[in-house]
């Protein structure tokens, strides 16, 4: 008898979670129009809570991404802190090809306001949360050798609003505005040392926006996001300009 009881109040438990609880994963590709155009390949995960009696939910969600080539670099435009001379380094020769290759990542965790199951109206969905996002760029040769790195790091404010049209095909419209409250560029580097880190003065608003269906358990993402990467000076090293990616993403999800 005990162990029925046992076995009804796991069963009870485990719908209860499932209820309240929803985890998705997906894979895609970006498209980063930075210093260079290049094709990632992107993993995403996100968890979200909701009591079916509140009208809210609580979600975290985690993006990474990889680059899958290497892109030329322009040359003219390009500079570099030069390798100490001796016998064991040899100057770069200007017509020597070299390629950048990107990567990144972002974690967000936050609350959507009006988001009862029941709702079977086109309705609005506000969204506050905590966002994190980096992004990067490695030098190297084409002999793979390693050159110099610069990293973003941006942490910050995130609001904005949905748009929801329920359905048995269910379409999400969505725009948010990210305020970074801490930004950060670290200079990495085979001859430059230390590695440089500099907090950017200048901070500007960033912008994302996305259309998502969902058909049961499957859903389809299309994203757009644009960062505004603010400058840092560096005295003892070298000094970053200030710069813009705008990057278009899809995302395949699976919901369990």
């Amino acid at each position: 008898m005990r162990f029925r009881l046992t076995l009804l109040f796991l069963a009870i438990t485990f719908v209860n979670f499932g209820q309240k609880f929803r985890f998705n994963s997906g894979v895609g590709t970006s498209l980063i129009s930075w210093h260079e155009q290049q094709m990632t390949l992107d993993f995403a995960a996100e968890i979200s809570f909701q009591n079916p009696e509140k009208n809210r939910k609580t979600f975290i969600a985690l993006k990474t991404m990889g680059n899958l080539t290497g892109t030329a670099i322009d040359r003219q435009t390009y500079t570099f802190i030069e390798p100490p001379m001796n016998n064991f380094n040899q100057p770069i020769q200007p017509n020597e090809v070299l390629q950048a290759g990107y990567r990144g990542g972002e974690a967000e965790a936050g609350v959507i306001w009006n988001t009862h199951k029941n709702k079977k109206q086109v309705h609005l969905t506000p969204l506050l949360s905590f966002y994190s996002r980096s992004l990067a760029r490695k030098i190297s040769s084409l002999k793979s050798e390693y050159i110099e790195e610069e990293k973003y790091s941006l942490h910050g404010i995130s609001a904005g609003a949905g748009l929801i049209i329920p359905g048995k095909t269910a379409v999400t419209i969505q725009a948010q505005v990210f305020e970074p409250l801490y930004e950060e560029v670290t200079l990495y580097g085979r001859y430059v040392g230390v590695p440089y880190q500099s907090l950017v003065s200048d901070k500007h608003l960033n912008f994302k926006a996305k259309i998502q269906v969902i058909k049961g358990k499957f859903g389809w993402t299309l994203n757009l996001e644009t960062l505004n990467l603010g400058g840092a000076e560096n005295p003892k090293s070298k000094s970053i300009k200030a710069s813009q990616a705008i990057i278009p993403s899809t995302l395949l999800t699976y919901f369990f």
